[in-house]
């Protein structure tokens, strides 16, 4: 890595969310909304496990899974608390969790 590289300027993270399908549109426009904090992230379908997990459906409670969308995006940490204020504010809700870690390195192979 070059010292002169922005992630070497800024600590960056991985902030992770995970949300439930229903939100997921709204959160993702979101995102889209603050290019200048989240200026590229993936997201996948993915299903949550475990006894704080809020079921929607029958079919989810059989299954004991439910649907769930986890996006992921490397940010420097000051984007990713700004953008997380953001989310805080018009997603006030226990059923989306986040976790940020430290990315040791990140860029493009070309």
């Amino acid at each position: 890595m070059k010292p002169d590289t922005p992630s070497c300027t800024l600590p960056n993270v991985v902030l992770t969310l995970v949300m439930p399908v229903d939100v997921e549109e709204a959160l993702l426009e979101t995102l889209l909304e603050h290019p200048e904090l989240a200026p590229g992230f993936t997201s996948q379908k993915v299903e949550g496990q475990g006894q704080r997990i809020t079921f929607i459906g029958t079919s989810e409670h059989v299954r004991g899974r439910a649907a769930c969308c986890r996006v992921q995006l490397v940010v420097p940490l000051t984007d990713a608390n700004a953008l997380l204020d953001i989310l805080k504010a018009r997603f006030a809700t226990s059923r989306v969790f986040f976790w940020m870690v430290p990315a040791l390195a990140s860029g493009r192979l070309a």
